[in-house]
């Protein structure tokens, strides 16, 4: 048999990181990681062998996750890696920064540990739109290898997510000269507390009946994240302002995955931030007056006009020449000085990946997913959440030693007629 060799099989492309990523390896470090984590919890023990070839599968389709950093004299970019990512068992701390040299030099990580999949990955090379995607498609190729006596070789090999996915940078694609829409630097209100022990995060997990929580906010004229977040605003007011005024206002960041704005199918970042939230000036606020006030927020800029404009704000940044030809460690500086100034416009993040959908003989498999959010001492507790079958997963991540924003979110819920079921990753000796 004659071989035909590739005669590109050797070369290194490299291309540009998207214009968000730029900023995440200048603000990363061993305190705040720009790491977050997608996981997905089966319904039988995961079998070391078999998930490194599910991987070895996979990487091939995706890009944007094969690659390594590099950078030059004005900034930073992504080449090919054609090295091996190796699994490993899940052990440390969750989120944590961990150096590429500890995986062949790439900038994710898959981990196991009993029935979970685990998949942490650096901001730089994709989104948690993009990580999910990546994650579903390997937990799918796992089970095909893993349960193949189910999935007969006449079942045609389809994959889990649309595979026209591309790394085209969606911010430079839909960039308009326009009127530009910054972000807020004014100080929102900080949680504070004593912190756990170095490099110990809190992880609480809270399981909702979605049909429920649905149908709680249908009954209110909301949405599931309008309502969480005016949970999470509510319970804040009560629980550290003690209900009452504060100079510094309550912020909500929240992402917003920016592909069905656009039609994008970018494997790599493409997401806008809004900011909601409320100046407390009074202490007689009532819930129902705080659920109006962050719809209208929301109504307000969750449209495409206002991402447009967040758009043209960021990518002129990165167009103007002066900036552009500045070296790359005095730009740093300026970068960093940037995002700690908007990281104290938050009190906290809460990220919805929304409804996780896989093809259907995968289903019985899945117990459900899961999303993790680093903290940071800039936003020392974070939420994320997302939807599998009938069950939502919140998941709270904190650096603080109290429980109370937790312990008042959950109790909310559940006065306002909601199941919850909570799990600890042992952190926190306290009842919720």
């Amino acid at each position: 048999m004659v071989k035909i060799k590739n005669t590109h099989e050797n070369e290194y492309k490299w291309h540009k990181l998207d214009n968000t990523a730029n900023i995440f390896p200048v603000i990363s470090n061993k305190n705040y990681s720009s790491v977050y984590r997608v996981s997905v919890r089966l319904k039988q023990d995961i079998v070391p062998e078999i998930l490194q070839e599910a991987l070895n599968m996979t990487l091939p389709w995706f890009d944007s996750f094969q690659v390594r950093l590099r950078h030059g004299l004005f900034w930073y970019y992504f080449e090919t890696n054609k090295k091996q990512p190796i699994i490993g068992m899940e052990q440390g701390t969750p989120c944590a920064f961990f150096p590429p040299s500890t995986n062949n030099q790439f900038l994710f990580k898959v981990y196991y540990f009993k029935k979970r999949i685990s998949l942490e990955v650096f901001h730089a090379i994709t989104d948690g739109t993009g990580s999910m995607n990546f994650l579903k498609e390997l937990t799918c190729n796992y089970l095909k290898l893993a349960n193949k006596e189910d999935f007969a070789d006449s079942m045609p090999m389809t994959h889990s997510v649309d595979m026209t996915s591309n790394n085209e940078d969606s911010y430079i694609k839909n960039f308009r000269k326009q009127n530009r829409a910054g972000y807020s630097t004014q100080q929102a209100y900080q949680m504070k507390g004593e912190k756990l022990p170095l490099y110990t995060i809190g992880i609480i997990h809270g399981y909702v009946n979605i049909n429920s929580l649905i149908e709680l906010c249908r009954q209110k004229s909301v949405s599931v994240t309008q309502y969480l977040t005016t949970v999470m605003i509510w319970c804040i007011y009560k629980e550290f302002l003690n209900e009452q005024p504060n100079k510094h206002p309550i912020n909500i960041s929240i992402p917003v995955n920016l592909r069905p704005f656009y039609d994008s199918t970018t494997t790599m970042n493409f997401f806008s931030v809004i900011a909601v939230g409320l100046q407390i000036t009074r202490s007689d606020y009532t819930f129902e007056e705080m659920l109006e006030i962050v719809k209208r927020q929301f109504k307000e800029q969750i449209t495409k006009e206002n991402f447009s404009r967040k758009i043209a704000f960021n990518v002129a940044y990165g167009k103007n020449l002066f900036i552009r030809f500045i070296p790359l460690p005095i730009k740093n500086i300026f970068v960093k000085i940037g995002y700690l100034r908007s990281a104290k416009a938050n009190s906290i993040s809460l990220s919805n990946l929304g409804k996780i959908e896989v093809p259907e003989p995968f289903k019985k498999y899945i117990e459900h997913f899961e999303v993790l959010l680093s903290a940071a001492d800039s936003e020392p507790t974070k939420c994320g959440l997302c939807t599998f079958g009938d069950k939502l997963v919140i998941n709270f991540t904190s650096r603080l030693g109290n429980t109370y924003l937790q312990r008042a979110f959950f109790r909310k819920l559940s006065a306002d007629g909601l199941v919850v079921v909570i799990e600890s990753n042992g952190a926190y000796n306290e009842n919720l």
